[in-house]
């Protein structure tokens, strides 16, 4: 029985020393050049194309509220009633006054006429009739001064009747009914905001904005180009929304404390999602590399500010290769140096890998390092930039529309730009050692 445990117990390590010397199963991808389109996303605020206050002009003590919160109004609708009383008083004692002014000027009118022949004949002093010219003439300014009175109490009784100044959706009122308003300063009553086409404001960085100043600018500046350019929106759960927009508004300065500059986008809003105060990420088509090798960011290893990945070499046998690593797009590295078409990277089980280690590889797809248009990128994607994009991304400023596309009836582009239209930056030196350099289109 000894002989049969120490003849098991053999058996057994020799098992787990085969087991050792086995190589060990690892994932790579083969690299190939292939056209990668580079988007970055800038985060935005959403707010209406048109916002305006309601306040209450006169003071008076709220009467009526005629609109349900949240509604779509027209402009000229009834929203509030102010109680007209004080202001009718007013209205009654400028039409007073009026009459009183008018009056006056009436009698001095009749003391010229009389006293004009008077004078011709010495029956009464020329410095009587110069005194009723002048009672006429201050008699004139009287009326004046009470119908401009009459017409500032008008305006003010006009004012009791709160209306829609433009068309949009009315938010919540501030104020309830009986609320005294307008007595020290114009009370702020809702907001109304103009939806079916709303506008997105994003920062970007000064270096970005010289990037791209010259297709930035004929963007906003050429209407008829616009209309074949569009630029996506991500809302905040990580959707596309499903409608395109264009850039509107290139801002006059560089903010001297950021460092940015201001950009708007406008967005058709047909169904209503899109409301004031969200935030967003404006997508945008910012680089189109040609000949591009992309690997996983998970292939990659980050030592300070070196990057290395591990290459599968003759026999299996792995080898640590330090790389130049470029433009992330979505879970890939653009690699811009260190690697050649048809090699293969190790992606999985490299953190057990100790080169020369002979390994046993299986190759999987490298999968799609473009996403197309209105795809949600892959988990991974870097964070929104909000100033620069990432080192070496060449700006074409939008994604194009389809041939014939035209903006959403009722919205007024007023940006474009011809459809994969880019400005191109000085090529990196390093490139001109890959055996394929990128090449960036036009």
């Amino acid at each position: 029985m000894g002989v049969s445990l120490v003849a098991s117990a053999a058996c057994t390590s020799h098992a787990d020393e085969a087991e050792a010397r086995a190589p060990l199963e690892v994932s790579v991808v083969e690299v190939q050049p292939q056209t990668v389109i580079v988007r970055t996303d800038f985060v935005g605020t959403i707010d209406g194309t048109e916002n305006a206050e309601i306040r209450a002009r006169v003071s008076g003590y709220l009467e009526q509220v005629h609109f349900d919160e949240g509604a779509r109004v027209k402009k000229g609708d009834l929203l509030f009633t102010i109680d007209p009383v004080l202001s009718q008083a007013e209205v009654t004692r400028a039409q007073g006054d009026l009459s009183l002014a008018r009056a006056a000027a009436e009698k001095s009118k009749a003391d010229v006429a009389r006293l004009t022949p008077l004078v011709l004949t010495n029956a009464v002093s020329q410095e009587q009739l110069d005194h009723a010219r002048a009672e006429k003439q201050s008699a004139d300014a009287q009326i004046a001064a009470a119908q401009g009175a009459l017409s500032t109490a008008r305006a003010s009784l006009d004012y009791t009747k709160v209306k829609a100044p433009i068309d949009g959706v009315v938010g919540v009122r501030k104020v309830s009914i009986g609320t005294l308003v307008g007595q020290a300063e114009p009370t702020l009553l809702t907001t109304i905001s103009q939806l079916d086409t709303v506008r997105v404001r994003f920062p970007i960085s000064e270096q970005t904005y010289l990037k791209h100043a010259a297709a930035l600018n004929r963007l906003v500046g050429d209407e008829t180009t616009g209309r074949n350019v569009r630029l996506q929106l991500i809302l905040a759960d990580g959707s596309t929304y499903p409608h395109q927009g264009w850039l509107a508004l290139i801002d006059r300065a560089v903010s001297i404390s950021t460092g940015s500059i201001l950009l708007e986008a406008r967005f058709p809003n047909p169904d209503g999602i899109l409301r004031p105060g969200q935030f967003a990420r404006v997508r945008v088509r910012t680089d189109k590399i040609e000949g591009a090798l992309a690997v996983p960011q998970r292939a990659v290893l980050e030592r300070q500010s070196l990057h290395e990945v591990l290459v599968l070499g003759p026999d299996n046998q792995t080898e640590r290769r330090a790389v130049s690593a470029g433009t992330r797009v979505g879970k890939y590295w653009i690699i811009d140096k260190g690697l050649s078409p048809g090699e293969k990277v190790l992606v999985e089980g490299v953190q057990k890998v100790r080169p020369p280690m002979v390994v046993a590889p299986r190759v999987i797809p490298l999968g799609e390092v473009s996403p197309p248009d209105g795809a949600t990128p892959d988990e991974g994607a870097p964070p929104a930039e909000a100033a620069a994009p990432t080192e070496g991304a060449t700006p074409a400023i939008g994604t194009p529309a389809p041939a014939g596309a035209t903006p959403p009836a009722g919205a007024t582009p007023s940006a474009g730009s011809t459809p994969s239209s880019e400005v191109e930056p000085p090529a990196k030196a390093e490139n001109a050692a890959r055996p394929k350099p990128a090449k960036r289109s036009r």
